[in-house]
């Protein structure tokens, strides 16, 4: 551990507990219709806390004379203290080079924006166990959420049989998360089966991670875009900080970029706004918000060739279920006992359904390394913030909705955190919907498009190769070999002591290390329309 002039830099090594704090509610409702009001948390790309986007301006009121009568989601987990990747590359080196300035008394000089710098103390104070973990306030926030698809799908929830399941891949945080997001469904359900699925590298397709089992895929081809278009705003982002005050700290684009990050991540951790947040003009959190957009969108979005075959899966196996054409043969099979479908899974996969269904699409062209398109419909802040979901809702419909000319009575429409998108050249439906059958076609030629998952990340010869997900219809990876399932008691309570529950090889429940409480509560207030 490094401590200079007050300053905690943590190393590996460190085992320490984050001061709790009393609660303190921080409002995160999209008001992205209101120009004059600008949230900072709402362009934190990847980093930002959980709210609904704005979609265009499509209301995810279900359309008069219509029902909500089957549902798939995906979830991405909650807040965590940060990745591994982030922390290393990023916040460390600065946090390192923060703590080894030996004057940061000069940060408060001549009352400047700075000079909470001159005490500040990192958030992440034992990376080894906290790094890639759940926060408290991202349990909390995952229960909320959870109580609002609870509230919105009572009905799908009244018309289950049997066992209910969610599905979640075995990474700690989306165990934490799905483990937090149950408890949300305190008196719609009061159990629920963790259908566990493993994300190794054997699973082809038929995983909630497959980009884990494509080595054709590369995450690292969108660092170069992010890093060109750096160099366009941070020199004069660190030359404007250095003027503040110690000048001798010596900004670099690169500390610059980090303590951007830093926003978002001392936000959810602590769950008070963070410092860095005010530190930052909006036209340099627009081009911090860019870079992001660059990013992701190449590794990611449709500057990937890749990234809608892995998107495909998940969507070629929610048509079936929305459909009635999943199979429900198989003993293991959630066909025909449920009607609502949870998933819970990596930031990654989001992006790679929004691309393989063909909404908020820009091509390289129209994302320029040089300069913002400030016009872009690739908003990784709306697509994959903490908690972010895709939704494919089924809707049943009568007269009132769909008129005397219509033959016409089932539909399918796509949310992104709950703005429904209407599908290009499928959208004639109520609410911008697509015909039921006319979706399946539209999912299937997508599919058709982008090419066979196996042939595309060239895994013919691995174990276990499959371009089909079949997790929901009983057809589990590696013969059931990779698949565990927990029983989960819905009461309403959460862990906040810093203790995560497990699964181990047998499927029994195991206590794993308690990491650090994570500080003061982020309860997140959800805009009322996600609950109609």
């Amino acid at each position: 551990m490094f401590k200079l002039a007050g300053l905690v830099v943590p190393s590996l090594a460190l085992l320490a507990a984050v001061r709790a704090l009393p609660p303190v509610i921080l409002e995160v409702i999209s008001d992205e219709d209101n120009a004059d009001n600008f949230n900072v948390l709402h362009h934190l790309a990847g980093d930002s806390p959980y709210f609904n986007s704005p979609g265009v301006g499509l209301t995810v009121d279900v359309p008069d004379g219509c029902s909500v009568t089957r549902a798939t989601y995906l979830f991405r987990h909650t807040d965590i203290f940060a990745n591994d990747f982030e922390y290393e590359n990023q916040l460390a080196p600065f946090l390192y080079k923060l703590g080894n300035f030996t004057d940061r008394a000069a940060f408060a000089e001549g009352n400047s924006p700075l000079a909470f710098l001159a005490n500040w103390t990192s958030p992440i104070s034992d990376p080894e166990n906290q790094i890639e973990e759940v926060t408290d306030s991202g349990k909390r926030d995952a229960q909320k959420l959870g109580g609002v698809i609870a509230q919105r799908h009572q009905a799908l929830l009244a018309n289950s049989t049997g066992e209910f399941k969610f599905w979640v891949s075995d990474a700690d945080r989306d165990l934490d998360t799905a483990h937090a997001f149950v408890q949300g469904f305190d008196g719609k359900l009061d159990n629920a089966t963790l259908v566990i699925v493993e994300e190794g590298e054997e699973q082809g397709a038929n995983s909630l991670t497959p980009h884990e089992s494509c080595p054709n895929w590369d995450t690292a081809v969108g660092t170069p875009p992010m890093k060109n278009f750096l160099q366009t705003y941070a020199p004069a982002v660190a030359a404007r900080l250095d003027g503040l005050a110690a000048p001798n700290f010596n900004w670099t684009s690169d500390d610059v970029f980090a303590a951007q990050s830093l926003c978002g991540y001392d936000t959810v951790i602590r769950g008070t706004e963070s410092p860095f947040c005010g530190l930052f003009t909006e036209s340099e959190w627009l081009a911090w918000e860019y870079a992001n957009d660059l990013m992701y969108h190449r590794s990611m979005g449709y500057g990937s060739a890749i990234a809608p075959t892995l998107g495909i899966p998940w969507l070629t196996a929610s048509a079936r279920l929305l459909t009635g054409q999943a199979n429900s043969t198989s003993s293991n099979s959630s066909a025909d006992t449920q009607s609502l479908f949870i998933s819970f899974t990596h930031r990654e996969e989001p992006p790679f359904i929004v691309t393989a269904l063909g909404v908020l699409n820009e091509t390289n062209a129209t994302m320029p390394e040089d300069a913002i398109n400030y016009e872009r419909a690739w908003r990784t802040s709306f697509i994959l913030p903490f908690l972010a979901n895709i939704a494919l809702e089924r809707l049943d419909c009568n007269a009132t909705a769909l008129g005397a000319n219509s033959t016409s009575t089932a539909f399918v429409r796509a949310l992104v955190n709950a703005a429904p998108l209407p599908l290009p050249g499928c959208s004639s439906g109520p609410g911008g919907s697509c015909e039921l059958q006319s979706f399946s076609d539209y999912i299937g030629e997508r599919a058709k498009l982008f090419g066979d998952f196996v042939d595309v990340c060239g895994i013919a010869n691995e174990t276990n190769a499959t371009s089909t997900l079949g997790i929901y219809e009983g057809d589990f990876p590696a013969n059931g070999a990779a698949v565990e399932t927990e029983s989960v008691t819905i009461n309403g309570t959460i862990d906040t002591n810093a203790t995560n529950t497990s699964v181990d090889g047998t499927g029994a429940a195991v206590k794993l290390p308690a990491r650090a409480a994570a500080g003061t509560i982020l309860a997140v207030t959800l805009a009322m329309a996600f609950m109609l």
